[in-house]
């Protein structure tokens, strides 16, 4: 009877413990949450360049080539090499917030061209990787940028 009764105490000793804590709650809901868009604009430059999943960034002299993505929606190629589009024209990215295909319309193109995209941070750098076939689906190149200075 008396470990009963020793359990019995020990129990409404610690039910105020136990009842006693409460969630962390905020005033904010996760259905509020907007996550903001992601800044595409400025100037862009190789770090890496890969042709079939082989490395070819020292192959080539790729410094010189520069891409413009214009905060205005316009975007030019400097120093071109082989790249998805020739001519300068206009860009737009399918969701501001969460950009995964990034698409050219060059000037006086009747239509666009799309590539898949990834903005991802690395080192505490911003990047852009845009992956394409430049015509011959059997050769797929990955650039990898980083803003120029």
């Amino acid at each position: 009877m008396k470990r009963f009764l020793k359990a019995g105490v020990l129990v409404a000793m610690l039910m105020p413990v136990a009842t006693s804590c409460d969630s962390y709650k905020d005033n904010e809901t996760p259905d509020n949450f907007v996550e903001g868009e992601k800044d595409l604009s400025g100037v862009w430059q190789l770090s890496e360049v890969m042709r079939n999943n082989v490395d070819i960034t020292t192959s080539m002299d790729f410094s010189k080539f520069r891409l413009h993505l214009n905060a205005d929606g316009t975007y030019k190629l400097e120093n071109r090499l082989p790249f998805p589009v020739v001519h300068g024209g206009l860009w737009t990215v399918d969701d501001p917030a969460h950009p995964f295909m990034l698409t050219f319309t060059e000037d006086g193109a009747v239509g666009s061209v799309e590539v898949s995209i990834q903005f991802p941070i690395a080192n505490g750098v911003r990047q852009l990787s845009i992956t394409h076939s430049p015509g011959c689906e059997s050769n797929k190149y990955k650039y990898l940028f980083v803003k120029a200075n």
